[in-house]
């Protein structure tokens, strides 16, 4: 009866969020537009390695996509809070089309790897930033902060619903037609969805502010330097991770496998976020933010001894759980230690995400093409413990800006 009463209250917390006036819509319209985002995950690796030959360029080609998504990612965020969503998210998605068909038509005419990069690096630069778009209108579309965590949550949440598919449906794609296909495919929902989010009435009536801190944005704030440093660690953790399955796969002959075991780590990152946001936690998001980095280094840590698909999958099933709860404790923070600096502050986070999934993916791929997939467990938990080292050292900037 306690586990179905506290199913019911978090069930009614998210149902709350979603029937504010005006939610439901681009919520939806970001949920899709997450999912390329998944999907580049494994399709741009796949894509590079069928390309290349090579699971090293792969992943500096990976590498590559990420950091111009770190780069874009700011870039879209400061002008979103300038001019407004709509005409960044136009322009983006007209230049992630252009992009994304240039990185195959480059393959396609058997182009140097680092033509193939630049492509990459113009995709990534390109790619609608949906889920900081999302993260932005719920400042202004929740007015309580009990409710406005949740919300924050809700953001995790449906990113994790489209990634958690994002890994099966690449498989697919690559198993009936091709690496390249599945690429396209990532950019056609990006652009589509992009373009849906803009038209929204939210999204068209929302207004950011100009913030005039220099050219280093919200990173000018001490405690946003510290969340950008603690999250690049969770990002290059899981980037070594994203690296390591598709080459535990392939080792394996079996690369079709490389799509469920990824999605077992965002699936249990999905689950973990719906527990999360679906009630209120004691203490401070920045007391809990170590203490999940630490577990997730742990939980990463264990996938070096285990070499059966299943038990994997198990494990990685357990270590994403602590995933989502960490990006939200850092998404509530933002309130904290960049208080309204909306869109920009949360790309800053986004950012340094997926520059370290990039080092992660660079660093994955020069270890599996040398080594196993030990030592990559190993060196994706060491990352781990870095972010919480940081969270722990710089624990004072996380106060009230």
């Amino acid at each position: 009866m306690a586990v179905d009463g506290t199913l019911g209250a978090g069930a009614r917390r998210y149902r709350a969020v979603l029937s504010l006036p005006g939610a439901r819509a681009p919520v939806v319209a970001s949920a899709f537009g997450s999912l390329p985002i998944g999907m580049f995950v494994l399709a741009v690796l796949l894509f590079a390695r069928d390309a290349t030959g090579s699971f090293a360029e792969a992943g500096r080609i990976a590498g590559a996509f990420g950091l111009g998504n770190a780069f874009g990612s700011v870039a879209q965020g400061r002008l979103m809070d300038r001019i407004g969503q709509g005409p960044v998210l136009r322009a983006s998605a007209a230049g992630h089309a252009l992009a994304l068909a240039a990185l195959v038509l480059a393959a396609e005419g058997d182009a140097p790897s680092w033509v193939l990069g630049v492509c990459a690096v113009a995709g990534g630069l390109t790619l609608p930033q949906l889920p900081a778009a999302m993260r932005a209108l719920w400042t202004v579309l929740v007015d309580d902060p009990g409710r406005r965590e949740t919300a924050y949550a809700l953001v995790s949440v449906m990113f994790e619903v489209a990634v958690v598919t994002a890994p099966v449906l690449v498989a697919a794609i690559v198993a009936v037609a091709s690496p390249s296909a599945a690429v396209l495919t990532a950019a056609a929902i990006g652009c589509l969805s992009a373009l849906a989010f803009a038209a929204t009435g939210a999204s068209r009536a929302w207004r950011g502010t100009a913030h005039d801190t220099g050219w280093l944005g919200p990173l000018a704030l001490p405690g946003m330097r510290t969340l950008f440093l603690a999250i690049a660690a969770l990002g290059a953790a899981v980037g070594v991770v994203q690296v390591m399955i598709p080459a535990y796969a392939d080792a394996r002959g079996t690369e079709a496998l490389a799509g469920p075991l990824l999605a077992a780590l965002s699936a249990g990152s999905l689950i973990g976020g719906l527990a999360y946001g679906a009630r209120a936690w004691p203490g401070t998001p920045a007391a809990r933010l170590p203490v999940l980095l630490l577990a997730l280094a742990a939980g990463l840590a264990l996938l070096a001894p285990v070499d059966g698909p299943v038990a994997l999958a198990t494990l990685l099933l357990l270590s994403g759980l602590l995933l989502a709860p960490t990006m939200v404790s850092v998404s509530t923070l933002l309130d904290t230690v960049a208080p309204g600096h909306v869109t920009e502050a949360f790309s800053v986070t986004v950012m340094g995400v997926v520059t370290g999934t990039a080092l992660g993916n660079a660093v994955g791929g020069a270890i599996v093409e040398s080594g196993t997939h030990v030592a990559a467990a190993l060196t994706a938990g060491g990352m781990a413990v870095l972010g919480a080292v940081v969270a722990v050292a710089r624990r004072r900037t996380l106060a009230a800006a």
